[in-house]
């Protein structure tokens, strides 16, 4: 149960917005840049039993195709914040670390043997742009951080993509514990309740006009009953319509008219589980329930027919949710507590829904309505003409040919879809927002770009005018709107919500990079990466979170000595890693106290599943690695120390890097999860945009390190879009099949400005003062010497096994490089008991101890 999952979102104020009803709604006002939702305040109570403080979205109205005008900036205001504390800020100053001037002269760098599997092309673009980006698609982000800093001792570069994707798998942990332990079951008792409460209705509308919309909705939240739980018993009314239902939604086809509505026309490619909840039957069912009930649009109007009758079947459900009860709570309490959930997660809902409805049946029918008031038809017609100024969806889900028909056929869904800024950015920037041009052509697809550039991305803002999308009559306008719009939010606004709050933390890295950071920061090439990092992480939220964010549709201790984790980077964004860290805390401290005990504590159903109490804890302990990242590259670009941050540079980020880091010492139970996601984000047609990440592709950064040169390695997203059919969305699993079998699509072209094609990463052991190797078993001795070179007396002869921590060196002797060991824990050929000397550097007779 979830019954403490309180978010006590509401507004101080009531924004006019044209013309309007003295209607005020439950919920929070929410700025997202252009064509904003807005919530009003909470009004007063109705009735003992009213769906109250629910955080809704309400808009204002909709514009003429390709035009803005209309479009409002709101604020927001929280009487009680999800998460009180903002994220630690920095503050730019002129970059102070070593000086780092490219081009580069490679000869220089302490490490040149880990650039061996480079092509030449890619050693020219290093030594230009102080970066290489090698398309690799390596397993993990974690093998390359393991294996470089600890196997090898080479420099590690802990990425922003590596963060975002400990940040994702957090985020994907909790979502799935949520679901399964609270969500599901709840959502079932409250559908249950409801449709018990729908039927003791029937005896008072046998004959009565309002017969048949009774009959629907009992039929309408069977459907829903039966795909959230298919074992339920057969539905009573309606069953051979609901059997149809539920074959479509199950055969997850394309578009197609409902079998239970005629008059609504749905993409049942949308109930195909994708994302976590692919392969596990419980999440399944949730998904395709919770699909249904965000989907399913009763619409007060037809722009195509005027003749088109509205149901009462909104009204119905509306006031069951009021009467019903579950476990001793009122329906509608327990409806409210799992929607203002969603609400902080996500993003507010962008259709009218119970809240509307309730507000409007207390002014007509009174606050005290019966089912009988409700079967009166002169009162329904005055409904009816009260709704002429209830708000308009502003994300189109539904296949309109003009969004402006969006204020005609607005409608009410039981538990609609959320806005998000990023489809409110698609949905001003595709046909018919943006018009077409004169030969005709529409622009009915978006791409990231479009939300990288409203963030601030210059990099975007070119690719995009190279690509010509400049060229629609209204695209530049409306994407000038929405930038200037993003710029002017407040950050107390952009942290009202975990999505939001993501998508703020975007703008640190795609904005253009000042005399506040290194020089291969400031590279053309950089905002290409910087871009990039931030689609892969943009596409794994879309992924995580598919099921609630509305797509946009175009109109139409002890032993032996070890070596510490070699001397390492973090990619110098402070204000990246800082917001990262916000979203991470928010979540694991805000929600913790909010969450009913029975939920918190309820064990998983099996490992590697965790529970919501293990998935909170797991995030503040995020938060805090997150935090100290930010730490370490202020220091960087403050030109401080960054020696006691070693640990944090180098060790396991999340849950899921420090289960299934396999070492000498700890042997994971399993594999971690697969890095390749996709997501459908847009739609058109019969076709859906999706964004997708594919595996690890490896970058290699020239950093000052140790008073030298050495070149750092770590790992970056690789990043696709692609256009599927709508009855063919693609699975995680669908899509890995498709990369291993080498029938991916291109990565978009501007990839190629930043990650190279060809070479390979090549291992190598980096030699360090104060690490520590292990003479290898395969080797059958390795001479000490009393000093450098081969005419030096042998103190003794090594045995494998051998422990030898270096104390100086190298010396170079004939080309050869030597260095200087104490030996503790050596095991010797001979009876020599030396302690120390000096040894030939060679990788392949010793192992690093780690």
């Amino acid at each position: 149960m979830l019954e403490s999952i309180l978010f006590s979102l509401t507004s101080k104020g009531v924004l006019e917005m044209g013309k309007r009803l003295s209607l005020v709604f439950a919920g929070m006002l929410f700025l997202a840049a252009a064509c904003q939702p807005t919530s009003t305040a909470t009004p007063a109570p109705v009735s003992p039993s009213a769906v109250e403080n629910s955080a809704t979205a309400t808009h204002a109205p909709s514009a003429e195709p390709g035009s803005t005008a209309g479009l409002k900036v709101f604020t927001l205001d929280l009487s009680e914040p999800f998460y009180e504390t903002a994220p630690k800020t920095w503050s730019p100053a002129p970059y102070a670390g070593p000086p780092l001037s490219l081009p580069l002269d490679l000869a220089g760098v302490a490490n040149p043997e880990v650039l061996a599997g480079l092509t030449a092309a890619q050693r020219a673009f290093l030594a230009a742009n102080g970066f290489v980006v090698i398309h690799s698609q390596e397993a993990q982000f974690n093998e390359i951080r393991y294996s470089t800093a600890y196997v090898q001792g080479q420099p590690f570069f802990r990425t922003v993509d590596e963060a975002y994707h400990a940040l994702h798998l957090q985020f994907d942990d909790l979502l799935k514990s949520l679901e399964r332990q609270g969500l599901r079951p709840q959502m079932l008792n409250l559908l249950t309740a409801t449709r018990d409460q729908v039927r003791t209705y029937a005896g008072q509308a046998a004959g009565a006009s309002i017969e048949t919309d009774l009959a629907l909705a009992e039929a309408y939240l069977e459907v829903a009953i039966q795909l959230f739980d298919p074992a339920a018993s057969a539905p009573r009314v309606m069953p051979a319509e609901v059997e149809a239902q539920l074959k479509q939604i199950r055969d997850a086809g394309g578009r197609d008219k409902s079998a239970l509505f005629p008059d609504f026309e749905d993409d049942y490619g949308a109930y195909k589980p994708v994302g976590h909840y692919a392969g596990d039957p419980g999440l399944e069912a949730y998904f395709r329930g919770m699909t249904w009930l965000g989907r399913v649009n009763f619409p007060l109007a037809d722009a195509q027919d005027p003749s088109f009758k509205p149901s009462r079947l909104p009204l119905i459900i509306t006031l069951a949710l009021r009467q019903a009860d579950v476990d001793g709570r009122a329906a509608s309490d327990v409806w409210g507590e799992v929607n203002r959930l969603l609400d902080f997660l996500v993003g507010p809902t962008d259709d009218l829904g119970p809240v509307e409805y309730a507000a409007l049946m207390d002014a007509v029918y009174g606050p005290a309505a019966t089912f009988s008031d409700l079967a009166d038809d002169s009162l329904w017609e005055t409904f009816l003409a009260s709704t002429a100024d209830l708000p308009a969806p502003q994300i189109n889900s539904t296949f309109v040919d003009w969004t402006a028909e969006l204020e005609v056929e607005k409608g009410w869904r039981l538990m609609g879809q959320r806005f998000t800024m990023d489809a409110n950015i698609f949905q001003n920037l595709i046909f018919d927002k943006v018009g077409a041009l004169d030969d005709g052509t529409r622009r009915n697809f978006p791409t990231g770009l479009d939300v990288m550039a409203v963030f601030g991305s210059g990099a975007a803002m070119d690719e995009l005018t190279r690509q010509g999308e400049m060229a629609f009559p209204h695209y530049e306008e409306n994407l000038g709107t929405l930038k200037d719009a993003a710029e002017a939010q407040p950050e107390s606004e952009w942290l009202g919500r975990a999505y939001s709050a993501w998508l703020y933390s975007f703008m640190p890295v795609v904005a253009e990079k000042g005399d506040a950071f290194p020089d291969f920061m400031r590279t053309a090439a950089w905002g290409l990466k910087d871009m990039n990092a931030a689609l892969g992480s943009w596409a794994e939220l879309k992924h995580d979170t598919v099921l609630y964010a509305k797509m946009a549709e175009g109109a139409g201790g002890g032993g032996p000595p070890t070596s510490e984790p070699a001397p390492s980077y973090v990619e110098p964004n402070p204000g990246a890693f800082y917001r990262m860290a916000y979203i991470a805390r928010a979540i694991g401290e805000g929600l913790e106290w909010r969450i009913d005990p029975s939920v918190l504590d309820a064990a998983p159903p099996a490992w590697p599943d965790l529970g919501v109490r293990d998935t909170l804890y797991m995030m503040k302990q995020l938060a805090d690695d997150l935090d100290n990242l930010g730490d370490a590259a202020a220091r960087l670009l403050a030109g401080e120390d960054t020696a006691d941050f070693r640990y944090v540079l180098t060790g396991c980020l999340g849950f899921h890097e420090c289960e299934y880091t396999e070492t000498p010492y700890n042997q994971p139970p399993g594999d971690p999860p697969e890095v390749p996601i996709v997501a459908a984000v847009s739609g058109s047609g019969q076709s859906v945009l999706e964004a997708a990440t594919g595996y690890v592709d490896r970058i290699y950064v020239v950093v000052p390190l140790e008073g030298g040169l050495e070149v750092a390695q770590g790992g970056a997203f690789s990043y696709y879009e692609l256009i599927q059919p709508r009855e063919q969305r693609l699975t995680d699993d669908e899509w890995r099949q498709r990369l291993d079998e080498g029938e991916a699509p291109p990565r978009p072209d501007w990839t190629g400005g930043f990650s190279l094609e060809g070479g390979s990463a090549t291992d190598a052991l980096f030699f360090r003062v104060g690490d520590t190797y292990v003479v290898a078993e395969d080797v059958d001795y390795y001479n000490l010497r009393a000093s450098p070179g081969y005419q030096a007396e042998i103190l003794g002869v090594l045995g494998p096994g051998s422990y030898l921590t270096i104390t100086d060196g190298p010396v170079v002797t004939s080309g050869d490089r030597w260095w200087q060991v104490s030996c503790e824990w050596c095991s010797f050929l001979d009876d020599s008991q030396a302690g120390g000397g000096w040894i030939l550097e060679n990788p392949d007779w010793v192992v690093r101890s780690y």
